[in-house]
Order: structure tokens, then C-alpha cells, then sequence
């Protein structure tokens, strides 16, 4: 059970940090902070996923 909840918290960090990155070599600093734009959305939602089970795995492995 852990190694799936560290497998799908590195997954929708690295979601997350892909869709950084692409943001701001299409639009720079000015389209991450446009909370407005579909791509800034999906971003804040996998970067709340991350943390949630991260967190869900550290408990699980104490």
C-alpha cells in the first residue's frame, strides 16, 4: 500500500511540475499566474493531490 501511494504522489508531482514548466516556456511567469487559464487549474488541483497523499503515505508508513 505504500509503495502505490509513493508511486501516485510522485506521479501528480511530476504532473504538476510538467505543466509548470510548459506554462512558462509557452506563456512565462505572467500565464502561471492567470488562475483564470484551464492548464493553472489542473496544476493547483495535482499539486493538492500530491500533497494529500503524501501525506496519506508518511501515515501509512509509521
Amino acid at each position: 500500500m505504500e509503495a502505490v501511494l509513493f508511486v501516485l504522489s510522485m506521479l501528480a508531482l511530476a504532473c504538476t511540475l510538467f505543466i509548470f514548466v510548459g506554462m512558462i516556456l509557452n506563456s512565462g511567469i505572467k500565464g502561471i499566474l492567470d488562475l483564470s487559464r484551464k492548464p493553472v487549474k489542473w496544476m493547483t488541483v495535482s499539486f493538492g493531490v500530491y500533497i494529500v497523499l503524501f501525506a496519506a503515505y508518511i501515515w501509512s508508513s509509521m
